[in-house]
């Protein structure tokens, strides 16, 4: 009996001084610390989708294998686009001409003004001889309404073509050929034309890893359909999902140590909080948790930490999308913030590659103009057109003909004089 209760109590002492050195190390390891093993390599995929329909003629690239910058992964079938190329070429050629002869008619109108002033004021002067020689019987009735009748048409003659020549000067008063609207329209089609041509080749928007190719050559893909994607290698992280019960104290900037199962405990990864979440994962889920619906049950939610990692340690032991790993989150220093209170450190991504698209076409649609252009109205490719309006003085005398027919009284008044 006796050796069974010494056993006995043995046995609960030994209880108890485990327990003691489990609330120690708790204390001194574990309280300040935050783990869990789920977790997972997180990063970005770059999709190539096309921008127009086509087949696929070439693929340059493939998965597993380096892609650099800006380099030619996919190409697709070029035959439409060099037909709209074409017909966008001519057409720029086309309104080029059609802008120098809108040029020339307000020359040729001006001209035909002079010419009908010149017969206007002579009809005005034949007029003006018979009138002063009319009472005296000197010339016939019907020779003075014919010297009427003729000072009439020149002067409808001359309002005609002032007012085409308003008309035609109206389409290119104060512009040049080449800020001419039709002139920078069909320019601007022969870009749209150059960039749908250069949007038949697909580059990599950045270096990287290719993936999930999803093409073969002759392959028929509509716009927008995603052909392969490329990961950059040095835009990774970690999101480790912590039960909600564990992020009491987290706060964004904490230290964090990494191990990733395929390095095992051996490799260590070093980082920190970068970003808190701000949605459960189920809130994102298919069917969100609504208590209205019933399908609403209390659990212990998981949220995504992101954690960045050292470039110059991810550089050293690169990483994949999806890979399982551990986190582990000191929480001694927890004076940081709990949500972001400025947009400073937000991650950057960007690319320079369609930068490139328009690259040339200035040069191209200067050519075309250039050689399009009637050397004769080469001071007006770049100085605007500034003509002043005709006027022209019509004596008191000439008005009052204009406005009266003895053979016709009820002949309807003439409108102002021109201007």
């Amino acid at each position: 009996m006796k050796s069974s209760r010494k056993l006995s109590l043995y046995f609960w002492i030994g209880c108890l001084a485990l327990a003691l050195i489990g609330l120690l190390y708790w204390l001194v390891f574990w309280k300040d610390i935050a783990w869990t093993d789920d977790a997972y390599v997180e990063g970005n995929q770059v999709y190539l989708t096309p921008l127009h329909s086509g087949f696929v003629t070439a693929i340059h690239t493939d998965d597993t294998y380096l892609v650099k910058e800006n380099q030619v992964l996919v190409e697709l079938d070029r035959t439409d686009a060099l037909i709209a190329f074409d017909k966008a070429k001519e057409d720029l050629a086309q309104t080029v001409r059609t802008t120098c002869e809108m040029f020339h008619e307000v020359f040729a109108y001006r001209s035909q003004i002079e010419a009908t002033k010149a017969k206007f004021i002579r009809d005005a002067q034949d007029f003006e001889h018979r009138l002063r020689v009319l009472s005296a019987q000197a010339v016939s009735l019907e020779d003075y309404e014919h010297a009427v009748a003729a000072l009439r048409e020149s002067f409808h003659q001359l309002q005609n073509i002032q007012s085409l020549y308003k008309k035609a000067l109206a389409l290119v008063q104060n512009t040049t050929i080449r800020s001419h609207p039709l002139v920078k329209g069909a320019a601007d089609r022969f870009r749209d034309a150059w960039v749908y041509l250069r949007r038949c080749n697909l580059y990599a928007p950045t270096a990287g890893i290719a993936a999930q190719r999803g093409i073969q050559v002759g392959m028929w893909v509509k716009e927008g359909t995603p052909l392969m994607s490329v990961v950059p290698m040095d835009q990774i992280w970690i999101n480790a999902n912590f039960k909600e019960t564990q992020m009491k104290r987290m706060r964004i900037g904490q230290r964090a140590k990494i191990t990733v199962d395929l390095y095992g405990k051996g490799v260590v990864f070093h980082g920190k909080i970068v970003g808190l979440p701000a949605v459960a994962g189920n809130v994102t889920s298919l069917l969100p948790p609504q208590n209205l619906s019933g399908n609403w049950i209390k659990i212990v939610q998981r949220l995504p930490v992101r954690i960045e990692l050292d470039p110059d340690e991810l550089k050293a032991h690169p990483l994949r999308l999806g890979l399982s790993s551990e986190a582990t989150i000191d929480l001694t220093n927890d004076t940081g913030s709990y949500l972001p209170n400025s947009t400073k450190g937000s991650p950057h991504y960007c690319t320079k590659i369609y930068q490139d698209e328009e690259e040339g076409d200035r040069l191209s649609i200067e050519e075309i103009i250039s050689a399009n252009l009637d050397p004769n109205l080469h001071k007006f490719s770049s100085h605007p057109l500034l003509l002043p309006q005709i006027r022209m003085t019509i004596p008191l005398l000439i008005q009052e003909a204009l406005s009266q027919n003895a053979a016709n009284p009820f002949a309807p008044p003439i409108p102002k004089e021109p201007d």
